[in-house]
């Protein structure tokens, strides 16, 4: 996703919402629901219809991607919007089909699952341009919003409503995705961190709960030659310093807790978008931990492994999330796991936790990722550096 700041030396010498030259093209993909044209028994048009306004407004955008109603869209929409790491999630999604009233226009619904804000007044726009040719414009139920730093935005499957809509989405794209990236411009600070590359918050080699840290943590002096720090009497508290505040001193604190999202796939997991799930204007603390393949287990040294996991693995997977978000209220918690062929170095599983405070952060991260291991039927096939092979956790 394209995250270069604006140019302000040849922003007046452009018209408002077109994109500096001198930055990469914004990047969008279309996807067109519908189970006929997946099936090779209709021919779309409106997905071409809308790739073509949008290379013509110089975004770069591959060929539609058709896929069936329900769970099929839900599933492309996960991966384009959470699967993928932050920095290839396309700058828009547009999808057609599924906006109408038939039992299987489930697009709306689905879109909202992943959406962090919606944008009513995009809606009433579009609604207003497609009047201008065909009176069942307004029967659109169609969504606009925001996923992460990702414009999404659900138009009907005609060829007329989504030449209708790009009209629409063209000239505001660059001032929402400005927005969005903290364009000071545009009077707005950034929702989330820099998309730069971080270490994982924490990590073991066996994918045990190692300490999962706080996403800020003063460094601490080394002991002096020859003594261990425990050696040592405790240093006095920094100016300033708070222990950490207790659970349930606001409001948020005692709400139910919020599983995000939880998925299990073969793609490279993304420990900053992890984070960034659970964050929330009321969270404090963010607690990370990353399960990470090393090379050795049990003396012996291993070269890669292979992860299979059993059909209902995700259906675990959420289950074990919302066991702990019972247990605790007032917190945020997503959860990720890879399966398939990993090399040593890569993450097998993304946990993160936010919550007002940080001790409860730490606590319940570690009793989610205990909860996974326990209950969550994922196997582990180890290949070993002298060419042996061992399954785990069968």
């Amino acid at each position: 996703m394209s995250t270069e700041p604006m140019s302000t030396e040849s922003e007046g010498a452009r018209a408002w919402g077109e994109r500096d030259p001198q930055l990469p093209p914004r990047r969008a993909v279309l996807v067109v629901a519908s189970t006929r044209a997946a099936a090779g028994t209709y021919q779309d048009t409106a997905g071409p219809a809308g790739v073509t306004a949008l290379r013509r407004a110089g975004i770069e955008c591959p060929e539609p991607v058709v896929v069936a109603d329900g769970e099929p869209l839900r599933r492309e929409l996960h991966r384009l919007l959470r699967e993928l790491p932050q920095a290839e999630r396309p700058d828009l999604v547009v999808t057609s089909g599924g906006t109408g009233m038939m039992a299987d226009d489930r697009t709306p619904e689905i879109t909202a699952e992943l959406l962090d804000l919606q944008l009513p007044g995009l809606v009433h726009a579009l609604w207003a341009e497609g009047l201008q040719h065909v009176r069942t414009a307004v029967l659109s139920r169609g969504l606009a919003g925001i996923s992460g730093r990702t414009l999404v935005v659900n138009l009907p499957g005609s060829r007329g409503g989504v030449k209708d809509g790009m009209a629409v989405i063209i000239p505001l794209l660059e001032h929402i995705l400005h927005q969005l990236e903290g364009d000071r411009d545009a009077g707005h600070t950034s929702p989330e961190a820099p998309r730069t590359e971080a270490a994982p918050s924490a990590a073991s080699a066996d994918g045990a709960p190692a300490a999962p840290v706080e996403e800020a943590v003063a460094p601490v002096p080394p002991a002096e030659h020859g003594a261990s720090a425990a050696d040592k009497p405790p240093a006095p508290p920094a100016d300033g310093y708070q222990p950490s505040g207790q659970q349930g001193d606001h409001p948020a604190d005692l709400a139910p807790s919020t599983v995000v999202d939880t998925w299990i796939t073969d793609q490279p997991l993304d420990p900053v978008g992890l984070r960034a799930m659970a964050s929330a204007s009321a969270a404090g603390a963010v607690v990370g931990f990353s399960g990470i393949v090393r090379d050795h287990d049990g003396g012996r040294g291993v070269a890669s492994l292979d992860y299979t996991a059993h059909p209902q693995a995700a259906e675990a997977l959420r289950a074990a999330c919302q066991e702990i978000a019972d247990a605790h209220p007032g917190l945020r918690m997503a959860a990720a796991h890879r399966i398939g062929h990993l090399r040593v170095g890569d993450s097998a599983m993304e946990v993160a936790v936010g919550a007002s405070h940080r001790k409860i952060a730490f606590q319940a991260c570690d009793e989610l990722v205990d909860c996974i291991k326990a209950r969550v039927p994922i196997w582990k096939e180890q290949h070993l550096d002298d060419g042996g092979r061992q399954w785990v956790n069968l």
